[in-house]
């Protein structure tokens, strides 16, 4: 190896930025170079002296408050960045599910994603390919529909693209959808279809 090679992995290991390779490289060859350990101790020594010759700056009085304003900016402007992740991930979710004719509402078609026995729990998508009106129907524990495409309407108020939907147990509704839709439904196996 080259005596400048040699200089610049003493320099990158007295900073301690050598991937694990390179670093196990130069500890296995520390015993059979000592000029490798001599450069390695004065950069090490350099390094440990930067601390204590950088200058003193005193922080902005303001500091905190515009790390904290910042901070609400960004998490307030990042929602839509991972609610639309969420929707993207689940899309692609939606294509690897088996999907099937839903019998009693024309027009709809569910995939199963998850069902856990124990709980009860089914985790599940729906697509409606136009307008279709979904059967009345009770929550035993409760609903959560995540809109992921086209539009929902639930209780006269329209839903669409990342809309999520929260019904609590024992809420009775008829969802319908005007152009199709695609959701993804958290709800419970024992929910109850009634009469229309």
């Amino acid at each position: 190896m080259e005596r400048q090679e040699l200089l610049e992995l003493a320099a990158l290991y007295a900073l301690n930025t050598l991937d694990e390779l390179k670093q196990s490289w130069v500890d296995d060859h520390l015993v059979d170079l000592p000029e490798l350990d001599t450069e390695l101790a004065a950069f090490q020594s350099t390094v440990a002296a930067i601390f204590y010759s950088v200058p003193v700056v005193s922080m902005s009085v303001d500091l905190k408050d515009r790390l904290f304003q910042r901070i609400s900016t960004e998490s307030t402007s990042s929602s839509p960045d991972i609610a639309e992740r969420l929707v993207s991930d689940l899309l692609i979710q939606s294509e690897q599910v088996v999907w099937k004719s839903y019998p009693l509402a024309p027009g709809v078609k569910f995939g199963r994603l998850y069902v856990d026995p124990e709980t009860r729990e089914v985790h599940y998508f729906v697509q409606a390919i136009g307008a279709a009106k979904f059967p009345i129907h009770r929550h035993v524990t409760g609903e959560e529909i995540v809109v992921l495409d086209g539009d929902l309407v639930l209780d006269g108020q329209v839903y669409r693209r990342g809309d999520r939907i929260v019904s609590n147990a024992d809420t009775v509704h008829q969802p319908e959808t005007q152009g199709g839709c695609i959701l993804f439904l958290r709800t419970s196996l024992d929910d109850e279809i009634l009469v229309n």
